[in-house]
């Protein structure tokens, strides 16, 4: 079985950021802690010893502390100093400012209808209902509003388990693909092998915000509304 979307980060980051690759001191964050340890499946660990190879900084944020125990355990077996984080992943970002270098999305499931009832209870008890398509695309969302704050510049965001089906995207990214490009992101890559997507954030959008919010009023909201020219 092909890696999920924590395959197509890699390769992105091999691709589309080779210098980072040398230098230290990249921040990394993983939205969706590993459930079950799968060849496919095993992001936490993949990425942990991605970040570890390189000197980079790794944080793994979810909803269920069960999951964050277990990260916990992994990077002690690794000797590694890295953080389990045990919130909301949206809730977190928003938490953060000017963050993160390099974000995995892989949170809140969509809705296939073949969710497990162990997995449905996590849920109910954690969140407070079953898993929901409309929750689901509105989480994944406002993680992606969230890291206009928490992103730095040049910040490297996948979301996965997101594709097209006959031109309309479907899985965790229908809300927050529009929202993205029209507010400071690309979308550069999307693979039908991982299910997943890359974002990046536009190096000129840091100056184009500063110069919408000197400019004050009706203006500033109507432009911040706006895809860039």
């Amino acid at each position: 079985m092909a890696e999920h979307g924590h395959g197509l980060l890699l390769k992105a980051l091999r691709e589309r950021r080779p210098e980072w690759l040398e230098r230290k001191g990249i921040h990394v964050l993983e939205v969706g802690t590993t459930r079950e340890q799968l060849a496919s499946q095993d992001s936490t660990r993949v990425i942990a010893e991605f970040c570890k190879e390189h000197g980079w900084d790794f944080t793994t944020c979810d909803m269920d502390p069960a999951n964050s125990e277990r990260a916990r355990e992994l990077f002690a077996s690794m000797n590694v100093p890295f953080k389990a984080v045990t919130a909301k992943g949206e809730d977190y970002i928003k938490s953060q400012r000017r963050a993160w270098d390099v974000v995995y999305l892989d949170a809140y499931d969509f809705d296939h209808g073949k969710h497990s009832e162990e997995r449905q209870e996590r849920y109910e008890q954690f969140l407070g209902s079953r898993i929901d398509q409309q929750a689901c695309e509105v989480m994944h969302l406002e993680a992606m509003q969230g890291l206009n704050r928490a992103g730095r510049p040049r910040c490297l965001v996948v979301i996965d388990d997101t594709w097209m089906v006959k031109n309309k995207w479907v899985g965790k990214g229908p809300m927050a693909i529009p929202w993205a490009i029209a507010n400071g992101w690309d979308l550069t890559m999307a693979e039908e092998e991982y299910r997943a997507i890359v974002f990046e954030k536009r190096p000129e959008w840091e100056a184009y915000k500063r110069w919408a919010r000197r400019t004050g009023g009706k203006y500033k909201r109507k432009l911040l509304r706006q895809p860039m020219p």
